[in-house]
């Protein structure tokens, strides 16, 4: 009898000291998490490494979707309040004949948003219509086409989707020189901006054709004038537009590969970190090698073919510098030091950007000079994925837990730099990429490395495939295997 009530207050103290253990435990584990996200957030862990255009933005999400909602709102009462402005303009101008039926919403409004806002609407939409960005101060900054929205993350804002190179007209503009603006560029669809750059109307193709086709009529009964130039007595509001259709090939494509190192060396809280002497942010690190990676290869592309006729042309002393300190060994300390030699790299790319506005140096976007391009990024991106998926060291030894977030940030870097310049790549060889009809592939590939840069795990994982936790280099190596994928389907669609 005495030996069972001592078994019953064994098995009593027992449970109460398991329940005991597991509440101290789990509340550990919650203070232990807290703990680490305070200070990864101090340090720069957990810092979202999103690109440039991701990382620098600011707003929360409410904020997007009071904008997204704002929009619906400002598009369904904006309309009598621009037909009122209508009749401001003059007879004869752009803002006469503008039409007030256009969408406008906000930079920093989500894809998915904008979908849902339209449906709401219930417009009347095809493949080429058209949705206009428009900064917090409702000045034109953008465009986004339907097929943009569709194949875009719900997350992904509009500012990171628009295409900055987009033809305008001031209001006050004749109309004359609007309709030959229109057949001389073929412009389907026009947007019209009053003097603060604030999108007022639209000008359609149908609008104008009267103009254009009265033209010869008038000319015909006149008396033969002396041949004058092309673009005579050019206003400067129609000078300011035709800059914009005339900006030069490669401006976008440099803008997009200086962004993403640029942001790693200034802009990125404690700058360069590959070469700290405490090396305690190896999450960051090894970011930032994999930008510096994309950076480099890409480089060299330009410097050894989109920039050249051919094998016998000279280089551009520019990119062979921009080249060569781009090489400069990352984790050096000093003598040179990387920071200032990539520094000097982005340097001479600027300048290799103003010669290309002056018309000063070339940018040829031929097949033949793409597809060594993207053969680089495939690559690049088939090295990821091995190291994504492996599950030994290349010496035969089990891949540890602190080397898994090494590969996956590191994959994490390559997607978001080569985000930004596909999307360059998109705008600037847009024509010789449509004539193969390989639009749709450029288009899958960036929404795969966009797909990989938004995955952000508080603490990267690598756990059984079947286990309970994540293993988070195998939800990396989907998209930068999907990436990998479209583009070696768009280089043989190239090749063709």
């Amino acid at each position: 009898m005495e030996n069972s009530i001592n078994n019953d207050t064994s098995d009593l103290k027992e449970t109460e000291f398991k329940m005991f253990a597991t509440k101290h435990i789990v509340v550990g584990i919650l203070l232990t998490v807290v703990a680490l996200w305070v200070i990864g957030s101090v340090l720069g862990f957990f810092e979202k490494p999103a690109g440039v255009k991701v990382a620098r933005q600011h707003e929360t999400d409410t904020a997007n979707k009071t904008k997204a909602e704002s929009a619906d709102e400002q598009t369904k009462t904006a309309e009598p309040e621009t037909l009122k402005a209508k009749t401001e303009y003059n007879k004869g101008t752009a803002g006469h004949i503008m039409s007030t039926d256009f969408v406008a919403m906000g930079k920093d409004t989500p894809a998915g948003e904008a979908i849902r806002s339209l449906k709401k609407q219930r417009r009347d939409i095809n493949q080429s219509f058209q949705v206009y960005v428009v900064d917090p101060h409702d000045r034109l900054v953008g465009m986004v086409t339907l097929k943009q929205l569709m194949f875009a993350n719900d997350k992904a804002s509009l500012k990171d989707l628009m295409s900055k190179k987009i033809n305008s007209v001031i209001a006050d503009t004749d109309e004359e020189k609007v309709a030959k603006l229109m057949a001389r560029e073929n412009i389907k669809v026009l947007p019209v901006v009053n003097k603060d750059k604030q999108i007022a109307g639209i000008v359609k193709a149908e609008d104008v054709g009267t103009l254009i086709q009265e033209k010869p009529v008038e000319t015909a009964r006149k008396k033969p004038a002396v041949k004058k130039p092309v673009h005579p007595d050019v206003s400067p509001e129609l000078e300011t537009a035709e800059a914009e259709i005339f900006r030069p090939n490669g401006v976008a494509f440099i803008e997009a590969l200086i962004q993403p190192l640029t942001y790693e060396l200034h802009e990125r809280f404690w700058g360069w970190r590959p070469n700290d002497i405490l090396n305690f942010t190896d999450n960051v690190n090894n970011f930032q090698q994999g930008v510096l990676e994309v950076t480099r290869r890409t480089a060299v592309i330009l410097a050894e073919r989109i920039s050249r006729t051919g094998s016998t042309a000279s280089f551009d002393p520019n990119l062979e510098r921009a080249m060569n300190w781009f090489m400069i060994k990352s984790d050096r300390y000093w003598f040179p030091s990387p920071e200032s030699k990539y520094s000097d790299g982005i340097k001479e790319l600027k300048i290799y950007k103003e010669k290309l506005e002056k018309g000063a140096a070339k940018f040829y976007t031929r097949t033949d000079n793409l597809i060594p391009l993207l053969a680089a990024y495939e690559d690049l991106l088939g090295s990821c994925d091995e190291n994504l998926i492996k599950d030994k060291e290349n010496d035969g030894t089990p891949l540890s837990f602190f080397k898994a977030d090494d590969y996956f940030f590191y994959a994490k870097g390559v997607a978001s730099a080569m985000h930004t310049i596909l999307g360059a790549i998109l705008e600037d060889f847009h024509t010789t990429i449509d004539s193969r009809r390989g639009l749709e592939l450029l288009h899958h590939a960036i929404e795969s490395c966009h797909h990989a840069v938004a995955i952000d795990p508080l603490i990267v994982t690598n756990s059984d495939l079947s286990g309970v936790l994540a293993n988070h280099r195998a939800n990396m190596a989907a998209p930068i295997s999907h990436a990998r994928f479209y583009l070696g389907v768009l280089i043989k669609t190239l090749s063709t």
